[in-house]
């Protein structure tokens, strides 16, 4: 699994425990909370991603600590974070002064490193399937931001020419994320359309695939009795989307009594939604907003 053995950033190595840097609105970020939460482990408190305070800096055994990385503030579009997150998104994950940068490798780390309920199958035949779930789960994370920016953030999601200027200047040759592209097109309204619909419409497909599977047999998470980590990458997936006012209830009915079960599990209510419940009505009021007026993501689903 990916680990940075030398970061740039001099704090990564101050830190003692497990410490979280995300942003809890952002559905990487609330894969790994949600991870964190199965494996029992509580947050111990929040702090500014780059707080170095003596009493920051160690998590007690059995917690964490939260980094707030605010992307409203676009605090991860900074030098001092781009040296912890060299792709510049969240999550990053120090443990002990190891450094971790990608969700799902995040989890599988904590899924060996913690005990707890396993996130992973132990047979094989089911882990070969939860690995093939999770990286069709990750191969959609693109669509997810083309999808929540144009029918979720909006204007609300744009950067300012010096912040764009900055990001290009920051970002680093063959980033996976190619932020300074998606916002070079996003600035400027640039983007056609049909590119922002063929993006749901591979959201869709991979939807519509989990509802042929929860519907064939009746079982009540994605590859079998049990929650894995391929539960946890689809139902961000899942949440974000919903966020925007998509019409799952009416669409993949199998997948939103799926979806109700996921966030019925104590470690997702406390894990994810704690934290995240007032951004989760702001999108839903705004998505509710934009339905009056018969705009929004239900119009392009019903396209």
């Amino acid at each position: 699994m990916p680990q940075i053995l030398a970061p740039d950033s001099p704090l990564v190595a101050r830190l003692a425990g497990i410490h979280l840097f995300g942003f809890d609105a952002a559905p990487c970020s609330q894969r790994v909370a949600c991870a964190l939460a199965e494996k029992g482990l509580r947050r111990h408190r929040t702090v500014r991603w780059d707080d170095t305070r003596a009493a920051t800096l160690t998590a007690p055994p059995g917690s964490y600590v939260f980094r707030q990385v605010s992307l409203i503030k676009q605090d991860h579009l900074t030098a001092g974070y781009a040296a912890i997150q060299p792709n510049m998104v969240v999550p990053a994950l120090v443990d002990d002064g190891r450094l971790f940068i990608e969700s799902m490798d995040i989890i599988d780390y904590l899924d060996e490193r913690l005990p707890g309920p396993a996130l992973m199958p132990r047979d094989p035949q089911r882990a070969e399937l939860v690995h093939a779930l999770v990286d069709q789960g990750k191969a959609l994370h693109v669509s997810v931001r083309y999808v929540s920016f144009h029918w979720g953030l909006g204007r609300l999601g744009k950067l300012n020419a010096a912040t764009e200027q900055r990001l290009r200047e920051l970002e680093r040759a063959g980033s996976p994320e190619q932020l300074a592209a998606f916002y070079a097109g996003f600035n400027r309204d640039a983007i056609d359309a049909r590119e922002y619909l063929a993006h749901l419409r591979a959201l869709e497909n991979g939807y519509a695939e989990q509802e042929s599977r929860l519907h064939g047999d009746g079982r009540p998470y994605l590859s079998g009795d049990t929650f894995t980590m391929a539960d946890i990458i689809w139902c961000m997936n899942v949440m974000r989307i919903l966020e925007c006012g998509y019409p799952f209830s009416a669409r993949y009915p199998q997948l939103s009594a799926w979806f109700d079960r996921v966030r019925a599990r104590p470690a997702f209510r406390d894990g994810v939604m704690r934290h995240h419940r007032g951004m989760h009505h702001l999108f839903r009021a705004k998505a509710a907003l934009e339905r009056w007026f018969g705009r929004g993501i239900r119009r392009a689903a019903a396209a």
